[in-house]
């Protein structure tokens, strides 16, 4: 009787300082954090997350959950974080479970760079960079929708649909397989190849872009000359029908009369040797051909403007008939 009386003032005291529960004990084998800092995380649903649950970055606790509060429609999550943890200040906050019906704790996510600035106490994590697992009740809803209005029933209808398309005898899969897996093999050892064409056509791809004006205007150029061209197109036709049969024609020439070109070149061959031969004199003699009577070797004798020519000119009968002839008319005495 005595222990419950003095049990009394204990509870009455316990009641005063605004006891609400177990919760609000401290739980055995917390976190031991060294000075730590504060952060506030924002989530849409807060699922059944409690205080004074771990907070974790790599599956190592770093921290606990010291407070939730709702702010409007979403939940605001005070965190302590242990102060050897180094967070970037663009971290990300998800809820978890350690297992499907494990508890619930809060994971942080972000490696800090050189130079970034890091997490201190007092920042804010908003709800564009926190997320949350899924909930038992909503995995087993989607599965029980699956099972009752999914495709299930249409599995076996695709499975024998396969099985007919392997197996029937117009199809050999083993062969098929065996080519699926030569052509990704060869896809495989082209890769370099193939990323090299890639990067080409968007080397090339870029070069047109920045030419897509002077592109731009010789498409509008060549659209009338395509119509000039199109207009054309029975002459052009004809044209090319024409070449063709001439070069049907040379063709037949050229068979039929192969061997005879190729003795008159034969026969050529000793009259082009002599002109070459006589290469050095044959212009000489052109030249005094086309300057007769006066040639270069007479305009060299003149000393002036002029030159003097004495010239005889006999035009008697017997003279131009002995020239004429070849006759000798020269009497006795002018023999002698």
């Amino acid at each position: 009787m005595r222990r419950v009386l003095g049990l009394l003032p204990a509870a009455v005291l316990v009641a005063g300082c605004g006891f609400s529960g177990l919760q609000d004990l401290p739980l055995p084998g917390g976190p031991d954090l060294d000075d730590p800092y504060t952060v506030t995380v924002e989530f849409r649903d807060v699922l059944s997350l409690a205080e004074h649950a771990t907070v974790k970055v790599d599956g190592v606790t770093v921290g606990e959950v010291v407070g939730i509060d709702r702010d409007g429609w979403h939940a605001e999550v005070e965190l302590v974080v242990d102060g050897d943890v180094a967070l970037p200040e663009d971290a990300t906050a998800r809820i978890q479970q350690t297992s499907l019906l494990g508890e619930k704790f809060v994971a942080l996510v972000g490696s800090p760079r050189d130079g970034q600035p890091r997490l201190e106490d007092g920042d804010h994590i908003p709800l564009s960079r926190t997320s949350r697992g899924s909930e038992v009740e909503e995995v087993l809803g989607a599965t029980s929708l699956l099972l009752n209005g999914g495709g299930l029933e249409n599995l076996r209808t695709i499975s024998t649909e396969l099985h007919t398309a392997l197996d029937s005898e117009d199809v050999d899969t083993r062969r098929f397989l065996q080519e699926l897996r030569t052509f990704v093999t060869t896809v495989d050892e082209q890769r370099d190849t193939i990323i090299a064409t890639l990067e080409n056509l968007d080397s090339l791809t870029r070069q047109v872009n920045d030419g897509r004006e002077t592109v731009e205007r010789a498409l509008r150029t060549l659209g009338p000359a395509l119509a000039v061209l199109a207009d054309q197109r029975k002459p052009l036709v004809a044209m090319l029908q024409q070449l063709d049969r001439f070069g049907r024609i040379s063709a037949t020439v050229i068979r039929e009369t192969g061997a005879n070109i190729v003795a008159d070149l034969q026969a050529l061959q000793p009259v082009l040797t002599a002109l070459q031969l006589s290469s050095e004199k044959l212009p000489e003699s052109v030249e005094a051909i086309l300057s007769f009577p006066f040639p270069d070797e007479v305009l060299r004798a003149a000393r002036g403007d002029y030159v003097n020519l004495a010239v005889e000119i006999d035009l008697t009968p017997l003279t131009i008939l002995a020239n004429s002839t070849g006759l000798d008319l020269r009497g006795p005495e002018e023999r002698r």
